[in-house]
């Protein structure tokens, strides 16, 4: 029973290893959402309860890598 879960454990941890190294380069990239983030104020000036936006977490957008 051990050496079958150990038999298991290594074989998996070989399919990993083989899976992450078949990504030759990165496809996409994140960048910041101006669009989003000059639309968003705007939205507390016609609330009732006005306040100041900070974002903690930027809004970002995925956006194609060209080679």
């Amino acid at each position: 029973m051990n050496k079958k879960t150990l038999t298991i454990v290594a074989v998996a941890a070989a399919m990993a290893i083989t899976g992450c190294s078949t990504i030759t380069s990165q496809q996409y990239s994140y960048q910041l959402d101006e669009e989003r983030m000059k639309s968003e104020p705007a939205l507390t000036r016609t609330s009732a309860h006005t306040g100041h936006v900070v974002w903690v977490n930027p809004p970002q957008k995925r956006v194609k890598v060209e080679n």
